[in-house]
């Protein structure tokens, strides 16, 4: 069970995403080059948003719409969870959004996030906390841009909120049912993210879209997609100003039982502008296809080739805001399907003269692997377990996954996001810094778990003055034909820390200065605000809230450094710090040393030329965009 089951419940409303945009750039973790008055800028080498406290939460966001068995909620006359609230959490901060590294800024992690349910006159009808994870499916989803600087990316976020609690009388039967199906104290999570604005002189500043659905969990079941029909895209992008039929990635769900196909429409649809309306393109529709094929049908098929599962609702007004994308097909009264639909594959069509032309194809022969968790952050020796599930048609597959390196979104050489011909550090190197066989077995439920190893680095610090080193690990199914489409996103990425050399005894200029030195810079809104971490005095003044925040688990919001980038041994060597002072009972301040610098790898990355706003050259656009030219460059 999942969120695409029954009951569920969907919601729309905005979001904030207060990012700071200064660690999007390698040079910046440099201390000995740093320029405060130059490089936190506002619009200038510091980015967009230089000052962004890394806040993500939800805002104004209530539940617009449901499907309770097989009636669908539209209003409060149907179930009272209509017009409810879902809020962040009234008894802790914020969540916090975070990159995973400069050179891999497209797992960006929601940490330290809880989300409750509000109506009814009580606080909370439920609570529960929101699994970390990383966004998936990145796209360039707004065809239009009324201002130079919108994000036109839309992207998912699916998760699990765990420790759920219910609390209260709510009157809903929907939410009854909801609460006595669900397992573990845990229920599915799944909302689109879109619309994003980086205008600072504009009231969306920070603030983007959401639409998502919650839904019941089942014991067992993977926390961060659907095992079921993954359906991919045959056409190229939007291109305005004259965009073309066109969707993106998206997963359907079929229930036997119910003879109901469920299709999650709701990241894979253009939208006009930030406004979030859909794009018109004319009628989609679900089909199946009657034949099995190996190959990308991208030619038109006949009305007798396919059967139809019905109109994608899309069209309809407020069908985007009460059914978050997601919409049942009831294929009951077709005998063909019901006898064939587990092993043909399912297609998106845009009718046509004479047919249908083929605007998503699911996967090839039906075969889809993917990692459940697939963002790692090891320390020297650390193990790390990725859980991997394997299926054809949507049902579990056993037997081998094929694993190998890969750089995925990373790149071949790590330059990810980073402005044209900038000198970056080199990543995966060195090749043995992390470990693991080149073949996981699944088991019958079509689960396998990889058990990877982080090496301590040799050299410790193979990219100097960034901490740690990237590896991608890729995966993929023996029986997959040669023409499967691949989704990018389809990789684990691992970041391994670098080994230091602690003394018993740190000391500020030695050992603490350069962490806390760089972190400020990087995050100048605590320095700024609170604390200036380049400053001993200044640290000195606060070392209890600082002990604290360095002492909180990497799940709690209130965790430094919020950007999650800081070693194990290196947090463990700022707390023996605190707590070992000298005999004036302060931390030992020690004496000032002379910087060496520090040596790396770099090369300097060949530009490609992009068509991009100053705004959009550094981050998750350029980084897109820079991956697929160079997919065009390399693929001609």
């Amino acid at each position: 069970m999942s969120y695409l089951d029954t009951p569920r419940l969907h919601f729309t409303g905005h979001f904030q995403a207060d990012v700071s945009t200064i660690n999007n750039v390698v040079g910046y973790f440099d201390i000995d080059s740093f320029d405060p008055a130059k490089d936190q800028k506002l619009n200038g080498n510091g980015g967009w948003n230089p000052e962004g406290t890394a806040i993500f939460r939800f805002i104004s966001c209530t539940i617009t719409g449901g499907q309770h068995d097989d009636r669908q909620i539209m209003s409060a006359a149907d179930d009272p969870v209509i017009g409810m609230a879902l809020e962040n959490a009234n008894d802790k901060v914020f969540g916090k959004l975070v990159d995973l590294d400069p050179q891999q800024q497209m797992v960006s992690q929601i940490w330290g996030m809880k989300l409750r349910l509000a109506g009814n006159g009580q606080p909370a009808l439920f609570g529960g906390e929101f699994v970390p994870i990383a966004f998936y499916d990145l796209w360039g989803r707004q065809v239009f841009a009324r201002l130079r600087s919108d994000q036109t990316l839309g992207a998912i976020y699916q998760s699990v909120l765990k420790n759920v609690v219910w609390e209260g009388v709510s009157g809903s039967p929907l939410l009854a049912d909801l609460q006595r199906v669900s397992q573990d104290r845990m229920l599915s999570i799944d909302f689109n993210v879109y619309g994003y604005g980086r205008d600072a002189t504009n009231p969306r500043y920070t603030i983007g879209r959401i639409a998502g659905t919650i839904g019941p969990y089942y014991a067992g079941e993977p926390r961060h997609f659907v095992m079921g029909r993954q359906i991919a895209p045959l056409g190229e992008e939007p291109n305005p100003p004259a965009p073309v039929s066109y969707v993106d990635w998206f997963t359907c769900k079929v229930h036997d039982d119910r003879k109901i196909v469920t299709a999650d429409f709701g990241n894979c649809l253009p939208i006009v502008d930030a406004g979030g309306e859909l794009f018109p393109q004319g009628p989609l529709v679900l089909a199946v296809f009657k034949s099995e094929t190996d190959v990308p049908l991208t030619q038109t098929v006949t009305a007798d080739q396919v059967a139809i599962l019905g109109n994608v609702d899309y069209l309809r007004p407020g069908w985007y805001a009460q059914t978050a994308g997601i919409q049942d097909f009831d294929y009951s009264g077709d005998s063909w399907c019901v006898a064939n639909i587990g092993s043909r594959p399912i297609l998106m069509l845009s009718p046509q003269t004479g047919g249908y032309s083929v605007l998503g194809q699911e996967s090839l022969g039906g075969y889809y692997v993917r990692a459940d968790n697939f963002v790692f952050r090891l320390n020297p020796e650390q193990h790390g377990q990725v859980e991997l599930y394997a299926s054809r048609y949507g049902q579990p597959l056993a037997g081998p996954i094929q694993v190998g390196p890969t750089l995925g979104m990373i790149g071949q050489t790590g330059s990810q996001g980073q402005p044209p011909g900038v000198a970056v550090p080199k990543v995966a190197i060195p090749p043995d810094g992390i470990s693991y066989p080149d073949q996981a077995m699944a088991n019958a439920a079509g689960k396998a778990v990889l058990d990877i190893k982080a090496a301590t680095l040799k050299p410790a610090k193979p990219r100097g003055y960034i901490d740690g080193q990237l590896y991608g690990i890729g995966y993929q199914l023996p029986q997959q034909p040669q023409q499967t489409i691949g989704t990018p996103f389809n990789f684990t990425s691992v970041l391994v820390f670098s080994p230091i050399n602690s003394p018993e005894q740190p000391t500020w200029y030695s050992d603490i200065q350069p962490i806390l030195t760089q972190y400020g810079n990087l995050y100048p809104i605590m320095s700024r605000h609170l604390v200036d971490l380049g400053n001993y005095e200044s640290v000195v003044a606060h070392l209890k809230i600082l002990r604290l925040a360095f002492s909180l688990p990497i799940d709690d919001p209130n965790h430094m450094p919020v950007t999650r980038d800081l070693s194990e041994a290196k947090r463990t060597m700022i707390l023996r710090w605190i707590d070992r002072p000298g005999s004036d009972g302060l931390p030992i301040k020690g004496t000032p040393m002379v910087s060496a610098g520090t040596a790396s790898p770099l090369e300097t990355i060949a530009p490609i030329t992009l068509d991009l706003d100053p705004a959009q050259t550094r981050g998750k656009t350029a980084a897109l965009m820079e991956f697929k030219a160079r997919q065009t460059k390399d693929n001609p």
